[in-house]
Order: structure tokens, then sequence, then C-alpha cells
């Protein structure tokens, strides 16, 4: 599978729980007429949002020979440091591995 292929079928998975938010972060440069804008946060995941328990969720999706970014890698940390759920996903496996252990009350389904 692609990464957009697995980004998709998370988001199919998880995007309508009604105990769980996600949804796509994107980054990036687009240009307005001669305006050049930025958006995002260099290395920041796929999917961002909240768990029941108020927590960040932050997905990054990769294929399975896909590799992390120096950028990537620094936004896990900064994530991680405050408390939140970071997540490598290659599957919705994964996700689902990571909720169910991160929030053991809460049924990943």
């Amino acid at each position: 599978m692609t990464e957009k292929q697995i980004q998709n079928a998370i988001l199919r998975a998880f995007g309508t729980r009604p105990d769980l938010r996600i949804w796509r972060a994107n980054v990036g440069v687009a240009r307005i007429g001669r305006r050049v804008v930025r958006f995002g946060v260099p290395g920041q995941a796929d999917i961002t949002g909240i768990l029941p328990d108020g927590r960040r969720i932050e997905i990054e999706v990769k294929s399975p020979d896909g590799r992390q970014s120096e950028d990537q890698a620094n936004f896990q940390r900064m994530i991680e440091r405050f408390g939140g759920l970071y997540v490598l996903a290659r599957s919705v496996d994964d996700v689902r591995t990571a909720i169910g252990s991160a929030i053991p009350n809460m049924e990943a389904n």
C-alpha cells in the first residue's frame, strides 16, 4: 500500500468515532497571486487529533519502507515530551494498537 492509501484507511477507520477526533494536517507552500504562503509546522504528522482524555494524537503515515525525516523525528520528540501520543503508522492496526495501549479502557475498534 502507498502512504496515501494507508492514510485514507486510517481516516476511514477512526475518523467517524464519537470518542476520538482526527483530521488531516497539511504542511506546504502555496502561491496566492504574488504571495507565497507557508502553512503547517515542518515535520508535523500527517494526521492530528484529540484523544478522549484530552491529549493530542499525531499519526505519521509511512509506507513499509518509508523513513522519518529529521524534522519528523524532532516533532515526535516534542509531542511525546508534552505528553501526547505519537504513532508512526504503517497500517490501521498500528494505530489501533497504539490507541489501545495509550487508553486502556478505550475500545480501539
